[in-house]
């Protein structure tokens, strides 16, 4: 055996030192494995290497040390040292780096590490590497004596030992404790043993990877290249037939499994890819190797289950073997291989020689059986497959000789695509359909892509990296359609002539019914046909037989007619005769009846379509002569002895039979019973005999053969299509009836039914389909960006009956015409650079030129040009900028032109506002850059009584009473108020004689109206505020706005900006959270009313929301206007207890304007809206509307629910929707109070109380909770944001310790859970929380752009009625910059931006590190400096920052690289390197341009409403990430900005139109046939509160009333059917008791068998019945003789089971039901005493085998194993 290559004798050396070692546990292991098995480092260590200790070096060895990282100098580590060599050289080994501790050993991890290596497998002649290491201690002897070693088994406590067994023996001895690195953990996995541990290795041979196998055999698959097959077969094997194929299994299919159910036995036959064949059976369980692969197989007794991981290295081909008469099933599961799968190839050559180039490759369908390349289609049939795109990489990176040094390599298809096929469409087939087909060509060319998104055609070669689509293929390869007949249907007589018919159908190459047939070609449907028989029935002559007593007739059977075409009464058979003995009356029924040949069916007719030859529906019977002995029934007397009483002259006589009904399957003969006279035997009259005294029906069976093979249908499937042509099938048998009376059948072969085989397919519905659109694909997009078009063609046809398609006018199909156009491509197309507008003439006259300046534009996804940042179109070529002009003649004298001094700017129809150049005072000074500030009143001013005028403050919103005169002031700082500009809804404000504008700014409106409803805004310089108006009219509804049909867009104003001194002033969001939001009532001083509170509150949220934009203006007024209109006033406001009337001044009639008659009728309940706060009270009594909180110390909880009505309404209560019903602590009253007793935690939910009558209802609804105290979960896990990218927001969980980066944004969570909901709030110790703190709505607080002076610890406090809870977490920042997670793809790799003697631009997000390097030479020795937008840096070493125009930099590497830290402040702008080249002493000069990507949170548009009405319906606010260019892009951009919150917002909250709701039908009154179904139909109303409101059904005449009754039909015409029932002869279940049994089938009306009826109504088939053959007795006989004399015997006795009247024997079945005397017992028990004798016959044999040694045999057999020990 071939081992890997290693010193043997250094290895015997390491061995004969193992035993010292083992003896002396206190000494340090000496021995040093080799490289090839061991990871031992060079030097010595203080401790071992193991996984939990530390490796400290004694010497240093700088030479191997690598650069230190950041993160390493962080820590205190050295840089790692190089890896060793390899621990094996094949088969996977290990190899490790060591670094040492540069702080005096106080450093945190490891200080080795180990990556996998040489990880090729073995040959295969090298074998185990645990069996070499085993195998070398074979010349070693263990204890005195050489072994054979070979591994024992994987043992999961020791994996990493060298366990190893003698051969041959059981003994296993550990030779040592660790196995030499490398040695794999256990066979079956690659998990390998490192230093005695065993380390979890994926399948991509990398230490701790996790990389598993898919299904497909793939190493971190997806389990793409594999499919699960599985299913059951079922093959019919017989001794003609005893072997068939079940299941076909491909090469290199994985996890086989087969398990067979029967007694057929498996077969595989392995294919190879040579092709030879291997046939196995599998008969007994085992291992089996079928065509090079291992598989496991198991045999039960009546299961067989075959096993194989696989991959399968051959085609099986598995089959089942004949085994008995059972079937055998067969289930099977496994993935099999794509057959077609893409392949990458190799890359093709570079692009360039030097300089910087690239390389790409492309992918090729390949046949993994064959490993043949195809074309690309055989991987498309597969829709797992996809094609990967080509990759691309850097090559020839060594600068040319005659480049600067650098050359700046970007991936080229970020800026210009590959060059690509361009694929024409396909030409028309050139035949429609034929078995040879046509063909069609297109054309194919290589196309490139420039800059400017223009295509042009290229060399063929430039497309290379991808195939080359086909240009020719072959198309409509199919046959024609063609006619096809069906079989002939019977003969539609039987007997004589006439037709018979078929179907012929135009087939096309799917088997699909079309037109398109030659109709002059189409075979006829209809023929006509003779069947041989004549249309007559010979009557049979049957001689009249010798008459036999009719009491001894062995068969009573009834007469049976059967169904004719013609309509024929059939009767039923007879009832029981009325009287058990005597004369008595039978009954029947008849019904008329009639078949229907074609379907085979009997259906039932009127009476009168039968005629008047009806039979007797009644007749006679006598039962004999009453028996005078008592207990004995008249069947048991002797029939001999009864005597006629006297003599008659007529009586009743047999003559022969009737014919045969039928002429095979066991037909029936009656006998023919006629009235005949004694005296000359002459029939006569039947009314001469005495009908009692008739004989019953004697019938007998004839022609029992079988009948003749015949064609059995069965009923037609529904049809296929309902217009066109569709088509019914159905199954046709060739069946042999057995026997006509019990309708059995078997099937044999069609082979031997002889007549026309029944048509097994018809056509159905051959009627014209209406009219329908036909809709193709949308065709290719007319532009690749920038919109285009997509067109495709719809067309009105009609499928006809003949299965063509008729194309028809766009009028003739119903419904609007899909749309045949498009847009599509809604992309922003690639920059480009434009010229921009022409600048003057540089001459007034003569010959000049014209310039212009380059401008970057993009075609926009809506088609419109967008101008881009001139750096975005950097590199591409730009149009001419410069032209020549010619102007007039020059005069000789010119004229100076002086510019205008002032510019008149019209302002049309606005208010009059002056404008005027900003004076010089101490107010305004000009150039001074101060911000005016507005000094707004966030207020809700509501008007509640008539006032002539009032003064409001800009800021907020006004509802106020219509007439009233209006002053809006607008008090400003650092601003002149003469510049104070207004506007209404965006607009100037219109010129008016209400309007105008005072001197102190403040805008005047006289007698409001419902033009004046909107949005006014005051405008002072960058400051504004606003004041939204709305009026409350009398009738309780907001006065609408008027429309405004010619209302035109005001003309945009002056820009009065510009005129004054800029200045920068940002208002935030937390500006006005801060400030507090109230509601005041106009005029002041009135205060007989007050808002509620929570409305109050409600009021004051919507106003918060319009001013953060979450809703528009007019959606928070259309709000606010329904709060303060569609409630109640005792909902509105609150009111002193003794106002009992109205008060004097106010508001009139708000929410109480309403009809006194409509609330008289309807009922409703009195909600009253006295705030209750929670309380630790005993006993609660709360009103319906409020919500209640259990505690402890409740001991009652009382919910009153007041209503009042015209009618006394009807209280009813429900708790989460279901009824609530009366118990011991739960009960309500007469006057609508509910009472609970002792409250627990299973009473919370939502109760509902709901008042009606017959006019309406009313509900209300409160919530039932359990008090909670405030809990916090806590984390005590603490958070670092170390190895997150810089400027991320990090979020943590209050209780452990935060830990942070200078300038991070941190969120702290105080998740809190407490009934009522606690509120929370922030402290910081020892101080106040900073500015730069805000507390979240959900209870969070968010520090933004952490610095040193947020270190503390934050207290979290959660309080709530019933308590409160703390918690606290201490923040720490550091102020390291630690180690960054770039985000793009160069800084994630930690690469220089390199600078250009040409420029470079490049875009660096605000956290990136930047760094920045100069194209010098690694030796370069001259000084760098480096320029910021044309300014000096000055000098910073790599250890001390720089800072410059607010910019952090350091420099690196002697200055060749520059390291910018945008963490803060500005630091886009252009960098430049200058130095002197060393060998030339010129002067080198690179720049580049760094351009800042800036991204934020913007609100976008609302979403649509969930609800156009009710209550229910809510919106959200869209919050997109905009981008630097204003286009919306992933949310993952802006992750490191915090997401501004929206919360939904209530819309459409208005009552919904009175509409008609209907309930389900009702089940059909009748179960089978016509009948009616009901429903209930009700006028019903959704308001604005939510409540369904029933209305009466004049609310709803509007719309049409549903009918609310309906006919309907139920084909459930379904029925159990009974057979008479038969013998009473059953088997035997007590004394004189047996069953008997009758057949019960299902079926239809018409006749037909279901198999859907009632089970539940079923009839009994079987039931007991009274038979004295079950008067039966076991009777014992004598016992006989013991068997013994003495000792054990047995005697046995004769049992036997006997008629108990008879005393006849029967056979022991029919005792069964009887407990059975025993048949043996034992005898003679006593002793034989000492006397030694042979009590067995069999002693003989048992000296023969020698067993005396048994004690039993030595016992019994005593005489004769005496003799044998004589004899011995």
């Amino acid at each position: 055996m071939k081992m890997e290559p290693f010193n043997l004798c250094n290895v015997v050396l390491v061995l004969y030192l193992l035993p010292t070692v083992q003896s002396a546990e206190s000494q340090p292991q000496t021995a040093v494995f080799l490289p090839e098995f061991a990871l031992s480092p060079q030097g010595s260590f203080l401790e071992d290497a193991t996984e939990d200790h530390f490796l400290t070096y004694r010497y240093d060895d700088q030479a191997s040390r690598m650069t230190r990282s950041d993160e390493d100098r962080d820590t205190g580590w050295d840089a790692w040292g190089t890896w060793s060599d390899c621990s094996r050289t094949c088969g996977g080994g290990a190899s490790y780096s060591l670094r040492r501790c540069l702080s005096r050993g106080n450093c945190e991890g490891k200080n080795i590490r180990y990556r996998t290596c040489s990880n090729t497998d073995c040959p295969a002649e090298s074998g185990d590497f645990r069996t070499q290491q085993c195998s070398a201690h074979n010349d070693i002897k263990y204890q005195g004596v050489a072994y054979e070693w070979v591994p024992v088994p994987y043992d999961p406590s020791a994996p990493c030992a060298l366990r190893c067994q003698a051969k041959g023996r059981s003994l296993i001895v550990e030779l040592a404790p660790k196995v030499l690195d490398g040695t794999r953990c256990r066979a079956d996995a690659f998990d390998m043993c490192i230093s005695g541990v065993c380390q979890e290795v994926g399948c991509d041979r990398q230490l701790g990877s996790g990389a598993r196998e898919d299904n497909c055999g793939v190493c971190g698959g997806d389990g793409a290249t594999c499919r699960l097959v599985r299913g059951q077969a079922l093959p019919h094997l017989s001794p003609e037939e005893p072997l068939k194929t079940v299941l076909d299994v491909p090469v290199g299919s994985r996890f086989l499994r087969v398990n067979a159910k029967g007694p057929g036995v498996i077969v595989i036959e392995a294919v190879s890819l040579q092709g030879r064949r291997e046939e196995t059976s599998l008969g007994s369980t085992g291992s089996y190797v079928i065509g090079n692969t291992s598989l496991d197989f198991q045999r039960g007794t009546d299961r067989q289950t075959l096993r194989t991981h696989g991959p399968l290295s051959a085609d099986y081909i598995i089959k089942v073997k004949y085994g008995g008469s059972r079937d055998t099933v067969v289930q099977f599961l496994f993935y099999q291989l794509i057959r077609y799968q893409w392949r990458e190839t190799d890359f093709f050559p570079c692009s360039v020689t030097c300089g910087g180039g690239y390389q790409l490759n492309s992918a090729e369908c390949t046949d993994i059986r064959t490993n043949q390349t195809l074309p690309e289609h055989h991987c498309k049939s597969y829709p797992e497959n996809t094609k990967p795109t080509p990759k691309l990489k850097e090559c020839n990176m060594d600068p040319c000789l005659e480049s600067d040094g650098f050359k700046e390599v970007m991936p080229y298809d970020h800026f210009q695509p590959l060059p690509r096929w361009e694929q024409g469409p396909w030409t028309q087939c050139s035949v429609s359909c034929g078995e040879g087909g046509g063909w069609q060509d297109r054309s194919v060319v290589c196309v490139e892509e420039d800059t400017h998104g223009q295509f042009s055609q290229v060399e063929e070669w430039k497309c290379t990296h991808s195939p080359k689509p086909v240009t020719r293929q072959m198309c409509n390869a199919f046959a024609c359609p063609q006619w096809v007949a069906m079989e002939w249907s019977q003969c539609t007589v039987t007997c004589g002539r006439g037709l018979r018919y078929r179907v012929v159908l135009c087939i096309d190459h799917r088997g699909q019914h079309i037109g398109g047939c030659n109709a002059a070609l189409k075979p006829h449907v209809k023929e006509d046909c003779l069947v041989p028989v004549a249309c007559h029935k010979p009557r049979e002559s049957v001689p009249v037989e010798a008459k036999v007593p009719w009491l001894k007739q062995a068969h009573e059977l009834e007469e049976h007619r059967s169904a004719t075409e013609d309509p024929t009464f059939i009767p039923g058979p007879w009832s029981p005769c009325s009287a058990t003995c005597g004369p008595g009356r039978q009954t029947r029924e008849v019904k008329c009846r009639v078949l229907l040949s074609f379907t085979q069916t009997e259906v039932d007719l009127p009476e009168e379509e039968c005629g008047e030859d009806r039979p007797h529906l009644e007749r006679p019977c006598n039962g004999g002569p009453c028996a005078r002995v008592t207990g004995i029934s008249p069947g048991l007397q002797d029939p001999g002895g009864t005597q006629i009483q006297e003599e008659e002259l007529h009586h009743w006589d047999y003559r022969g039979f009737t014919a045969c009904s039928a002429t095979c399957a066991a037909g029936k003969q009656t006998a023919v019973v006629t009235c005949v006279n004694r005296r000359r035997g002459e029939e006569v009259k039947d009314s001469l005999c005495e009908p009692s005294s008739r004989p019953p029906l004697m019938i007998r069976i004839c022609n029992p053969e079988p009948c003749p093979p015949r064609w059995k249908v069965t009923v037609w499937t529904g049809c296929s299509a309902s217009c066109g042509v569709g088509i019914q099938t159905r199954s046709v048998y060739c069946m042999r009836l057995l026997s006509v009376d019990q309708q059995d059948s078997a099937s044999v072969l069609e082979d031997e039914c002889r007549e026309f085989k029944p048509a097994i397919l018809q056509p159905c519905n051959q009627v014209d389909c209406p009219p329908a659109w036909e809709i193709e694909p949308w065709q290719p997009c007319s532009q690749s960006c920038s919109g285009g078009v997509q067109v495709r063609k719809v067309y009105c046809k009609q499928l006809l009956s003949t299965g063509a398609y008729g194309k028809l006018g766009d009028g003739a199909c119903r419904g609007p015409k899909p749309a045949t156009h498009r847009g599509c491509s809604n992309a922003n197309c690639l920059p480009y650079m434009a010229g921009g507008e022409w600048g003057k003439c540089s001459v007034s006259c003569g010959l000049g030129i014209q310039r212009r300046e380059p401008v970057c534009r993009r075609l926009a996804a809506m088609g419109h040009q967008v101008t881009l940042a001139r750096g975005l179109c950097s590199g591409l070529p730009s149009p001419p900028l410069v032209r020549t002009c010619r102007m007039m003649a020059c005069p000789k004298h010119k004229k100076e032109m002086r510019p205008k001094e002032t510019l008149k700017v019209p302002i049309k129809n606005q208010v009059k506002q002056t404008v005027r150049h900003p004076a010089k005072d101490s107010d305004y000074d000009e150039g001074v850059k101060r911000c005016p500030s507005l000094m707004g009143l966030h207020r809700i001013y509501i008007q509640i009584r008539q006032e002539k005028r009032l003064h409001l403050t800009i800021g907020g919103h006004a509802y106020l009473l219509p007439y009233t005169s209006l002053v809006i002031k607008c008090p400003v700082r650092r601003f002149p108020k003469t510049y104070i500009r207004w506007l209404k809804d965006g607009r100037p404000l219109p010129n008016s004689k209400r309007l105008g504008v005072t001197k102190s700014g403040s805008l005047k409106i006289h007698f409001l109206g419902a033009a004046d409803i909107g949005v006014y805004k005051c405008i002072a310089g960058p400051a504004s505020d606003i004041l939204t108006l709305q009026l409350i009219g009398s009738n309780s509804r907001l006065i609408g706005r008027p429309s405004m049909e010619n209302e035109s867009a005001a003309s945009p104003s002056p820009s009065w900006e510009e005129m004054l001194p800029y200045c920068h002033s940002h208002r935030t969001e937390l500006a006005l959270h801060g400030s507090r939001l109230s509601v005041s009532l106009l005029p002041p001083g009135v205060q007989e009313a007050s808002l509620q509170p929570r409305l109050e509150e409600r009021l004051i949220n919507i106003t918060l929301q319009a001013d953060r934009g979450e809703i528009h203006q007019d959606q928070a007024s259309l709000l606010i206007s329904s709060l303060l209109t569609q409630i109640s006033a005792a909902q509105l406001w609150n009111r002193p207890r003794e106002e009992t009337g109205h008060v004097k001044g106010r508001l009139p009639n708000w929410s109480e304007h309403s009809s006194a008659e409509k609330v008289a009728r309807r009922p409703a309940i009195i909600r009253q809206h006295k705030t209750l706060l929670l309380t630790f009270q005993k006993n609660i009594n709360i009103s319906i509307g409020h919500n209640a909180f259990l505690t402890n110390a409740t001991r009652s909880l009382t919910i009153f629910c007041p209503t009042e009505g015209s009618a006394p309404p009807k209280i009813s209560w429900t708790k989460d929707g279901a009824p609530l019903q009366h118990t011991d602590r739960v009960s309500w009253d007469s006057s609508g109070g509910l009472h609970i007793s002792q409250p627990r935690a299973a009473d919370r939910g939502q109760y509902k109380c709901t008042a009606a009558n017959a006019h309406g209802s009313d509900s209300e609804t409160s919530q039932l909770l359990v008090a909670e105290p405030p809990a916090i979960g806590v984390s005590w896990r603490n958070v670092s944001d170390r190895g997150l990218v810089v400027g991320r927001s990090l979020r943590a969980v209050v209780g452990g310790r935060v830990s942070v980066r200078r300038g991070a944004n941190l969120t702290l969570d105080c998740p809190v859970t407490g009934v009522p909901q606690p509120t929370v709030t922030w402290q910081r110790k020892g101080g106040p929380l900073d500015t730069s703190t805000v507390s979240l709505p959900s209870g969070s607080l968010w520090l933004r752009n952490v610095s040193l002076q947020n270190q503390g610890t934050y207290f979290c406090t959660a309080a709530n009625t019933i308590g409160k809870s703390t918690a606290s977490t201490v923040l720490q920042v550091h102020a390291g910059a630690g180690r960054a997670a770039p985000v793009s793809q160069e800084l994630n790799r930690r690469r220089v931006l390199m600078a250009s003697r040409s420029g470079t631009s490049v875009i660096v997000r605000p956290g990136d590190i930047l760094r920045i390097g100069c194209p010098v030479v690694p030796d370069h020795r001259m000084p760098v400096h480096w320029d910021y937008q044309n300014q000096t840096l000055k000098e910073a070493s790599d250890t001390v920052l720089g800072s410059s125009q607010g910019l952090q930099y350091r420099m690196l590497v002697r200055g060749r690289v520059l390291e910018v830290t945008p963490l803060q402040g500005t630091f886009s702008g252009r960098y430049q390197c200058r130095t002197l080249i060393n060998s030339t002493r010129q002067i080198l000069s690179a720049w580049i341009y760094v351009r800042t990507e800036e991204f934020e949170w913007r609100f976008g548009d609302w979403t649509a409403c969930s609800a156009s009405c009710g209550s229910r319906g809510t919106r959200l606010r869209r919050i997109p990430c905009i981008g630097p260019d204003g286009r919306e892009v992933q949310p993952t951009m802006c992750h490191h900005i915090p997401r501004p919150i929206t919360s939904p917002v209530a819309c459409s909250v208005q009552d919904c139109p009175p509409s008609w709701v209907v309930s389900v039908w009702s089940k059909c009154s009748a179960s089978c046939g016509g009948g009616w179904r009901q429903r209930q139909v009700s006028c019903q109303q959704l308001d604005a509160r939510g409540t369904v409101r029933t209305l009466a059904p004049s609310a709803c005449q509007r719309s049409s009333r549903p009918v609310d009754r309906q006919p309907c039909t139920s084909s459930n015409c379904l029925t159990w059917v009974t057979s008479p029932w038969g013998k009473c002869s059953g088997r035997c279940s007590g004394p004189t008791t047996t069953i008997q049994k009758r057949s019960v089938t299902c079926q239809h009306t018409n006749g037909s068998s279901h198999q859907d009826c009632d089970l539940r109504n079923r009839p009994v088939s079987v039931r007991n019945c009274s038979s004295e053959l079950c008067d039966v007795q076991w009777r014992a006989g004598a016992w006989r003789a013991c068997t013994v004399a003495c000792g054990s015997g047995f005697q046995s006795r004769r049992v036997d089971c006997v008629h108990r009247r008879s005393g006849r024997i029967l056979a022991d079945q029919h005792c069964a039901w009887l407990k059975s005397p025993s048949t043996w017992q034992h005898c003679n028990t006593t002793t034989c005493g000492s006397e030694c004798k042979d009590t067995t016959q069999y002693c003989g044999v048992v000296k023969r085998l020698k067993l005396c040694h048994v004690d039993m045999y030595k016992q019994r057999c005593c005489e004769s194993c005496l003799q044998d020990t004589d004899s011995t």
